[in-house]
């Protein structure tokens, strides 16, 4: 991912098309469409490319992809897709392969599933990590850190204003959030 400066990221999650409108009206350079499928992928990932926008897909949540060589294939080639979000490594790691930039979504559930994470991202050939949700992300961001150093983003439940500073204050790079009273905030 292009990740330049000190600025900090504030990523719209489009989860209703109709949103999408005013996302692309605002300065946020990537744009996550949070709720898509084989069908309007492509017309959606066009748009957002007229507007000078990335396009961010979470790959567990394209309706009617086959996630397999050919389905990744596509992702690329035929959806023209950006950047990629998804929890499985393997899945991350094809999609490095073929040349789009990724992002390894950790979702913390309880302590096994944060010691999962950590035994997984080292394998990872991901450009950055979303760690969600928000407040277990700002507690363990040191112990992710140390494991592997990439751009890390924060996700999940970001609903106000200081989850964002309290976000940027524990040094993420980012924030995903579908709370689009948040997508015009103005970050530095």
């Amino acid at each position: 991912m292009d990740i330049k400066g000190n600025k900090f990221l504030i990523i719209p999650s489009v989860r209703m098309i109709k949103d999408l409108a005013y996302a692309l009206t605002l300065d946020n350079p990537y744009i996550l469409l949070s709720e898509t499928h084989i069908g309007n992928l492509r017309s959606l990932a066009d748009m957002c490319h007229k507007a000078n926008k990335k396009v961010i897909v979470n790959l567990e949540l394209i309706g009617g992809l086959n996630l397999d060589k050919i389905g990744i294939l596509f992702i690329k080639q035929l959806y023209k897709v950006d950047v990629v979000i998804g929890a499985s490594t393997s899945k991350i790691n094809m999609l490095n392969n073929i040349g789009l930039d990724t992002i390894q979504r950790i979702t913390l559930m309880d302590s096994k599933s944060f010691d999962t994470s950590l035994k997984s991202i080292p394998g990872s050939k991901c450009a950055a990590i979303e760690i969600r949700p928000c407040i277990y992300g700002i507690k363990f961001i040191e112990k992710i850190r140390k494991v592997k150093n990439v751009p890390l983003f924060l996700g999940g439940f970001i609903d106000d204003v200081d989850m964002i500073h309290k976000a940027k204050e524990a040094g993420f790079v980012g924030a995903t959030t579908s709370c689009k009273s948040l997508w015009d905030m103005k970050t530095k």
